[in-house]
């Protein structure tokens, strides 16, 4: 019988590769003192934190339980990177205190995506994007108490290098995670603070309140700007020959999905999602 405890170092490396880091944290990680080493003395194994894809286990017991749970798993890994982690991703495994170590011990950090992490705020959001000046890429999805054009502003200030970023808001708050009175006073100014990301070559927005007049200022400010993806803003109006049109021709590539009343069928209106793609201007 095999005996998996004295497996070389390197091939317990590679198996722990195959799996992504809440099944190490979990499993393999827990099992031996040797796999136990190996998950926890290889500093490249942790460089790109993966937290994502386990959204199951939040629903099996207690969520606030679980979420906890995952917390204290990504302080783990991040300890476990030794300074080296370059991207984290987090699906409900991260609050102030999370970010507040990732700020202290991974000061090469370039990718950061969070999603539905209800216990971040703007202060701990703040304090770590103003240690990494280095980030290219910011995802922030149903992450309620992060916003406003203050936050957006400092964001695009520390981080000149951010190529790409997306924000995802609960389009119409059916979260009990969503305050029903907004926490911050300029939530609905927000979009004027992603002017300062001067150098983004990507835009992603989903459930935003931004105007027109707001996005011109962004396609203005972003000269870069590669590609626009909209949906759910429904105070963007693209009409034929206006400004907004005309700024958007410069945009390789310009996407906007929104849901759009049809008909009216026994009273109640019917809605079908309607996606635009506008035609970028010829290149000479």
């Amino acid at each position: 019988m095999r005996d998996w405890a004295a497996l070389p170092r390197e091939v317990l490396a590679a198996v722990l590769r195959k799996l992504d880091h809440i099944e190490i944290l979990m499993g393999p990680g827990q099992a031996c003192r040797s796999w136990r080493c190996a998950a926890r003395d290889d500093p490249a194994l942790w460089r790109r934190i993966d937290m994502r894809g386990h959204a199951d286990l939040f629903y099996q017991l207690n969520l606030h339980g679980m979420a906890q749970a995952a917390v204290r798993r990504a302080r783990i890994a991040i300890r476990r990177a030794k300074g080296q982690c370059e991207a984290f991703w987090a699906e409900y495994a991260a609050d102030d205190g999370v970010l507040q170590l990732l700020g202290e011990q991974s000061a090469s950090l370039k990718i950061l995506n969070l999603i539905s992490c209800h216990e971040v705020s703007n202060k701990g959001f703040a304090e770590l994007v103003t240690k990494s000046p280095l980030l290219e890429d910011l995802s922030l999805e149903l992450c309620p108490k992060i916003g406003g054009r203050s936050v957006y502003e400092s964001t695009g200030k520390a981080c000149p290098q951010l190529k790409r970023f997306s924000l995802r808001r609960e389009c119409f708050r059916f979260s009990l995670n969503y305050p029903r009175r907004v926490a911050y006073p300029d939530r609905y100014r927000e979009a004027r603070g992603f002017r300062a990301m001067r150098e983004l070559r990507s835009l992603s927005l989903v459930g935003s309140s931004i105007s027109n007049k707001e996005l011109e200022a962004i396609l203005d400010r972003c000269p870069h700007l590669e590609t626009l993806f909209l949906r759910d803003c429904y105070a963007i109006k693209v009409a034929a020959g206006s400004n907004l049109r005309a700024k958007c021709a410069r945009i390789k590539t310009v996407t906007l999905r929104q849901f759009k009343p049809v008909s009216v069928l026994n009273g109640r209106r019917q809605w079908v999602l309607q996606e635009i793609q506008l035609p970028a201007m010829p290149q000479h």
